[in-house]
């Protein structure tokens, strides 16, 4: 399977977060994080927040996306990303947050050591 370079930008917690977990759990953070994330992504029921949806930076709910994230993504799940992204009207860079987003949640669902959650006001 042929990979290609993908750069997409995300939060800086989530960027954060990918970058712990795939640490803490002893695996590539521009491989196979990515790689298991879009697999858990595909095989959900496929939701993008509304908030990831947002484009207008002055909405108060837009999530702020300013670190760029470089992996590599195969073919075929770039593929599948992209067919997302079409299903929802949205470009490939918010499925890809979403994807993230979603595997990073479900690492830390299953073990939490090493996170410190806080809610913001």
């Amino acid at each position: 399977m042929s990979k290609r370079l993908y750069s997409g930008y995300v939060s800086q917690e989530v960027f954060e977060l990918v970058d712990f977990l795939a640490k803490r759990e002893e695996i590539s953070k521009t491989v196979v994080f990515p790689r298991r994330a879009i697999r858990y992504f595909m095989e959900g029921d496929r939701k993008i927040d509304p908030r990831i949806l947002l484009t207008q930076r002055s909405d108060p709910a837009y999530i702020e996306r300013k670190a760029l994230l470089t992996v590599y993504i195969e073919d075929e799940q770039r593929k599948q990303l992209e067919a997302v992204a079409e299903e929802k009207g949205c470009n490939v860079s918010q499925v890809f947050f979403q994807v993230m987003l979603d595997y990073c949640v479900l690492l830390i669902s299953m073990d939490s050591t090493g996170v410190n959650i806080e809610k913001k006001e």
